[in-house]
């Protein structure tokens, strides 16, 4: 994994396809420059791993290009549950939960990522107030997303539903 040089991300992405992202849907562009401009911007290879299960979850990603896996860490092995793709987030339920990494990310091909620290998150709610209440609503809809998924897989694995 290595880190990108922030004052050169317009090389690497395309500004306006940023705003098709779901994570960032709707927001300004001003907004989206502040983030890009303060947030860790990461290259990773395939087979790369982005965090281990345990970590600090001082901060969350957004994919901007490419898919990872996720492997949700349990004591006796680790389970793949789900891909990410371009636009979603990953750890923003752990940041604002406060508690640490459950799993393992680990990138399919090459990917972008761009890291979005607690103190970023709380800097983006002072400069721009009226974006930070729509990156609210983009992220719990995405949670929410995440959660009929999850209720899809238990009603399959417990028999109520069909497979």
């Amino acid at each position: 994994m290595i880190e990108l040089d922030r004052a050169r991300w317009s090389d690497f992405l395309k500004p306006d396809s940023l705003s098709e992202l779901s994570t960032f849907g709707a927001l300004s562009r001003n907004c989206v420059h502040f983030m890009l401009n303060r947030g860790r911007l990461l290259r990773l290879e395939p087979g790369e791993v982005l965090y281990r299960p345990g970590t600090s979850s001082g901060s969350f990603f957004v994919l901007l290009d490419g898919a990872l896996r996720f492997y949700k860490h349990f004591p006796r092995c680790d389970v793949f549950t789900r891909v990410f793709r371009s636009g979603e987030q990953l750890g923003f339920d752990a940041m604002i939960g406060l508690h640490e990494r459950t799993g393992t990310p680990v990138a399919m091909e090459p990917l972008l990522i761009l890291e979005i620290s607690v103190e970023l998150f709380h800097d983006i709610h002072l400069h721009y107030p009226a974006d930070f209440g729509l990156i609210m609503i983009n992220l719990a809809r995405e949670l929410s997303r995440e959660i009929a998924a999850l209720e899809e897989v238990i009603g399959q694995s417990s028999g109520w539903m069909p497979g």
